[in-house]
This record gives structure tokens, C-alpha cells and sequence, in this order.
């Protein structure tokens, strides 16, 4: 049974709220389905992230987005759950690369199963997510291969640095493959698989490439500022692993005495530095820039909206920004 957290939205609307629950549980039926292997431990290693939890926020926007339209559940829960794969296949080979040890509040796949069983696990979802996309039509097909390859991008540009770009800009760019590409894939395929018109279609594929984005920077900030509890990560993950997010990049660009650098190389190796760096962080005014880049974001996703037709479905899309800006987890 899965663990699946659904972001929570005041819909007033019964028929909405109904359509939403249904589409959820649909899609959960499919990934549990859909990530069965005939080999009993290929089955456990797939589905160790896929049930452990995780927001569906991605699953959310598709059906979301279908309202403008004439929705489909099934379809739309089975590219719900073709997205959802290759969103969690991507957490196992980052999990690899970085060598974390926690994902969703339980022991990641590299942690429990070893680096070469999560990167084939990760390997069968993406067969699995284009399996599901052939079912769906040439379209989605296409869209989810696009996608992947812009997901690809943005992990090799993450790796190989910045360089002689403005850290931020190259930091924005690699959330905007990495994050922000999935985020607008669930959007444009759940308004294309509804038969939304070009107009609100687009409208859509950008407020969800905002709010990708910015859930992309609220998560930088809640890695030092969350709560573990809840979210099921390390505060200060990001600082152990050496990986600079935008709160730490905006305090470098005005730490003008140098201060902060050094600690980041230290922490790697002192955990007990995690706090001072968020203080100083804090001071340097690195939460502050990230939060702003986060508001903006949102209020680009909220202008979009204005070409979308008002109902409940639009009202939701407002709301869901709106649990983005809160959330502590």
C-alpha cells in the first residue's frame, strides 16, 4: 500500500475533489501494477521508493490540468503513473551518484540494495513509463522522450559545473531540466490528453514550468530550514554532499569577506558545521534572494492562469501554488 502524501486543497467543488481522489487512487493502483516484475526481487526494488510516500504532485497537475477539458481517468492515470516512473527513476540514479543514504523517510535504494540493483530498478521504470507512453499514442511518446533527454541534459550540466557561467543562472537552468521539465510534461499531457485547446494548453504548460521551479527552490530552502520529522530528509543534506542550491549560492555572490567558502568545504567532513553555515547563510542574506526568486516564480504561475478559464479547477491551480509558498516538508 502506498504512502503517498497528495498536497492538500480546499476544493470546494464535490464532483472536483471526487474526480481528483479517483484519479489518485487509480494511479496508485497502476504504479503498483505497472512496476511488477515476474522476478520477485526486481519487484521489491522498484516499487521500495514508489511506495514509500512522495507528494504525486506531478499525477495532481495532469488531472488538474485535464478539467478544461473532456478527461479520461484511465488515461490520465496511466500517464500519471508513466510520469510518476520515470520521475522516481531519476531519484534512484541520483540517489547513485550522490550516495545519499535516505529518500522518503526510509533507506535509499543504493543504501539497501547496492548501486548497480537501484540503477537497473531505475532502468526497468523507464521501460515501464515508456511502455504506458506507447499505449497512450505517438504524442506522449514523444513528449516523455523530450522530456527525458532534457532531464538527461540537466544532470550532465549539474555535474559538470558552472564554469565560466553565473553560478545562478547555471543553477536556474539545471532546476529547469532536472525539476521544472517533468512538472510541465504532467501539465501539457494531462491538458493534451483532455482535448484542452491550444490556448489553455500552453497557459498551463507554463504556470506548471513556474511552479516546478519554484517547488524546486522551496525545496533548496526547506534542506536547512525544514523539518526532518515530516520530510524524511537530513537537514543540511545538501551541504553534506558538497551541492551548492540557491540560498548558498545567492550568500557566496554577496560575502564579500569570504567567511562562508571555507565552512562549505569543511562541513563535507563536519556535520557539526551544518548550523553555523545555516546562520551565516542566514545573515549573508541567501534565504531572503531564494525567497524572492520563489514569490517571483509564483506570481509568473499566477499570471498564466489569467488566460485560464475560472472555476474550481483554476482555483485549485492558485491554491496549490499557494500550499507551495507554506509547506514545511
Amino acid at each position: 500500500m502506498s504512502k503517498a502524501t497528495v498536497p492538500e486543497l480546499l476544493i470546494e467543488d464535490e464532483a472536483l475533489k471526487d474526480f481528483l481522489a479517483l484519479g489518485i487512487k487509480r494511479t496508485e493502483e497502476f504504479l503498483e501494477i505497472e512496476s511488477e516484475s515476474n522476478y520477485n526481487p526486481l519487484t521489491e526494488i522498484t516499487q521500495h521508493l514508489l511506495l514509500a510516500g512522495g507528494k504525486r504532485i506531478r499525477p495532481v497537475l495532469v488531472f488538474l490540468a485535464s478539467q478544461f477539458g473532456k478527461p479520461d481517468i484511465d488515461r490520465l492515470a496511466k500517464v500519471s503513473a508513466a510520469i510518476e516512473f520515470i520521475h522516481v527513476a531519476t531519484l534512484y540514479h541520483d540517489d547513485v551518484m550522490d550516495e545519499a543514504s535516505l529518500r522518503r523517510g526510509v533507506t535509499s535504494a543504493n543504501a539497501k540494495f547496492g548501486n548497480t540493483n537501484a540503477i537497473l530498478a531505475g532502468d526497468f521504470l523507464f521501460s515501464r513509463a515508456s511502455a504506458i507512453a506507447a499505449e497512450l499514442g505517438p504524442h506522449v511518446v514523444t513528449v516523455l522522450a523530450d522530456t527525458l533527454s532534457t532531464l538527461c541534459e540537466g544532470q550532465i550540466r549539474e555535474a559538470i559545473g558552472a564554469k565560466d557561467t553565473d553560478p545562478i543562472v547555471h543553477y536556474l537552468e539545471v532546476l529547469r531540466q532536472k525539476t521544472g521539465s517533468l512538472i510541465e510534461s504532467a501539465a501539457a499531457l494531462g491538458a493534451y490528453l483532455a482535448g484542452v485547446d491550444d490556448l489553455v494548453s500552453a497557459a498551463l504548460a507554463n504556470y506548471a514550468r513556474n511552479i516546478g521551479l519554484a517547488f524546486q527552490i522551496s525545496d533548496d530552502i526547506l534542506d536547512m530550514k525544514g523539518e526532518s520529522v515530516n520530510s524524511g530528509k537530513i537537514i543540511g543534506k545538501d551541504l553534506l554532499a558538497g551541492v551548492h542550491t540557491l540560498p548558498v549560492l545567492s550568500a557566496l555572490a554577496a560575502d564579500k569577506a569570504n567567511e562562508l567558502a571555507p565552512m562549505l568545504q569543511k562541513v563535507i567532513s563536519d556535520e557539526k558545521l551544518i548550523q553555523p553555515i545555516i546562520e551565516k547563510i542566514t545573515q549573508l542574506g541567501g534565504f531572503d534572494v531564494a525567497e524572492l526568486h520563489l514569490e517571483s516564480l509564483i506570481d509568473q504561475a499566477m499570471v498564466s492562469l489569467d488566460s485560464v478559464p475560472k472555476g474550481s479547477a483554476r482555483d485549485a491551480l492558485i491554491q496549490f501554488a499557494e500550499w507551495l509558498t507554506k509547506r514545511n516538508s
